[in-house]
């Protein structure tokens, strides 16, 4: 798994690595050189074309400087711009630039001198953002604003160094100005803001670039959040006995589904077997009961009480007897809004009976939060940035910034497990981070959170902890969008055709059978 970290996290690196003997300069040369052998790999053509850096004074401007000097070596036609004067290592790659390129760096210290950026700017085929780095933690003032503004109106392909200039590495809030890359390479590892929107859709492609720290001072500094793959959740997934039967993998009961939304129930059902469920029945409200069922066969359905349309006050008794027959229960998907599906996930609730809570649920839980907060069995919650907002009395915008934050401070004041959908998507149970980043435009459609909140519950019920149940699914789900699309558009891709691929999504995480005795 690629880990993250934070500024401060880079910054102790940096110390770390300096009392182990390896100087700033030297860091600074490694990342330089990586840097500018990750172009050439990218585009061989612009590299060797054309190429401008823009650099600030401090560390960033620095890499820029080796990266752009390199590259110049390996026959590119570069040009640097510095914005006011620079300090320490960078002083000494802005030194060492000029004494392999003489005439062919200029110092901007004022406002007004800017113009000579505008002029250098519009020859260039690349330019290097190496304006600001993680340093950054309000929106950018001053020479470095006016840089920013000049970069983003020229049009011209932009790779950043370490993240664009004028974003905040520790999240995806965009506080100002800032430059939009093709290519952003972040220097030693990636930070949160190569992976939130909304900044992460201003990086571009987001590429790793070693730098030449000490191997042990990795282990000195703790990772903000993981990037899963495959091979780790591979690793995670319960294994299927040889001799397993349906009653091995799993009982699950669904409590979904309202008039109108009887698809929703169906789809939540059908994620759970198959995602290896061994049987799956359905509480629904009587008037959609017909519907489910012959939506799907594969589940024992079963017709709940009802008022409006909906499963009524009187229907909770029943979920919570049906429950206590179960491994655990999937509540909300379709659910609706109103007195019965409201007293209904109040009672499961209370009744500690293991829970996926998603989609309505997580509304009614919103209108009396003190239920998370008493003793509950164990939950998992699966809101998308809305329904998370709601839950937790902020804006979804904050929300979706800061997603590895929220998600873990929801996991330790709920005692849950949290899956905040994406892109990304963050699960949390209250330590780790966990972000998968597969999926596309495909999930953009009702229905597919209640086919991840059925694989969620149907990997739990098969033997998975609720964690890698929820880091399991998130990732399956979005890599089963992938292989829907191969080839196909997005846009017309619906949740059964992701469910379609879910046998095959699995298959890519599974090498090799995995049967025990």
């Amino acid at each position: 798994m690629l880990k993250v970290f934070t500024a401060e996290a880079i910054r102790t690196l940096d110390r770390r690595a300096a009392e182990h003997g390896v100087a700033p300069l030297l860091l600074m040369e490694s990342a330089g050189r990586g840097a500018a052998a990750e172009i050439s790999a990218w585009n061989r053509g612009l590299a060797t074309g054309r190429v401008l850096a823009v650099c600030g004074k401090g560390g960033n401007g620095g890499d820029a400087l080796s990266a752009t000097r390199w590259l110049g070596l390996a026959g590119a036609d570069v040009q640097a711009v510095v914005l006011g004067t620079p300090h320490g290592p960078t002083a000494e790659q802005e030194r060492a630039f000029r004494a392999s390129f003489p005439d062919r760096l200029v110092a901007i210290r004022r406002a007004a001198e800017l113009n000579v950026l505008r002029t250098r700017i519009a020859e260039a085929d690349l330019v290097l953002d190496g304006i600001l780095g993680i340093g950054l933690a309000q929106g950018a003032r001053g020479l470095a604003r006016g840089a920013i503004e000049i970069v983003v109106a020229s049009g011209s392909p932009v790779v950043a160094l370490d993240l664009p200039s004028g974003l905040v590495a520790d999240c995806g809030a965009v506080p100002g100005p800032a430059v939009r890359a093709e290519l952003t390479l972040a220097m030693g590892a990636l930070k949160p803001c190569h992976l939130l929107p909304p900044a992460a859709g201003l990086c571009g492609e987001a590429r790793v670039v070693d730098v030449a720290y000490p191997p042990s001072v990795w282990d000195e500094v703790s990772p903000v959040a993981h990037v899963v793959d495959a091979s780790f959740c591979g690793s995670l997934l319960p294994r299927r006995p040889r001799f397993g039967h349906k009653g091995t993998f799993g009982k699950i009961l669904v409590v979904a589904g309202a008039v109108g939304m009887a698809g929703a129930a169906a789809l939540c059902a059908e994620g759970a077997l198959r995602a290896g469920a061994g049987l799956v029945h359905v509480l629904c409200p009587e008037p959609v009961f017909p519907i489910v069922a012959a939506l799907l066969p594969e589940a024992l359905v079963h017709p709940g009480r009802a008022a409006d349309g909906m499963l009524s006050p009187e229907a909770a008794a029943e979920a919570v007897r049906r429950a206590q027959e179960m491994d655990l229960v999937v509540v909300g998907p379709g659910l609706g809004r109103g007195p019965g599906p409201k007293e209904v996930v109040h009672a499961l609730v209370a009744s500690g009976v293991p829970l996926v809570v998603d989609a309505d649920a997580l509304f009614a839980l919103a209108q009396d939060p003190s239920l998370l907060r008493a003793g509950h069995g164990e939950i998992i919650l699966t809101p998308h940035v809305g329904e998370f907002a709601r839950l937790a009395a902020v804006d979804p915008d904050e929300a979706m910034s800061d997603k590895i934050r929220w998600a873990r401070g929801m996991a330790r004041s709920s005692r849950a497990t949290v899956v905040l959908k994406g892109p990304p998507t963050a699960v949390s149970g209250g330590g780790d981070v966990y972000l998968t980043t597969t999926g596309n435009t495909a999930l953009a459609h009702g229905g597919s959170g209640d086919v991840l909140a059925g694989m969620i519950g149907g990997l739990w019920a098969g033997g998975a902890t609720p964690l890698a149940a929820a880091v399991v699914g998130a990732y399956v789900h979005g890599l089963a969008a992938e292989l829907a699309t191969a080839g196909a558009s997005e846009r017309a891709a619906l949740p059964r055709d992701v469910v379609g691929s879910l046998p095959w999504a699995f298959a890519s995480i599974e090498p090799e059978p995995r049967r025990d005795s």
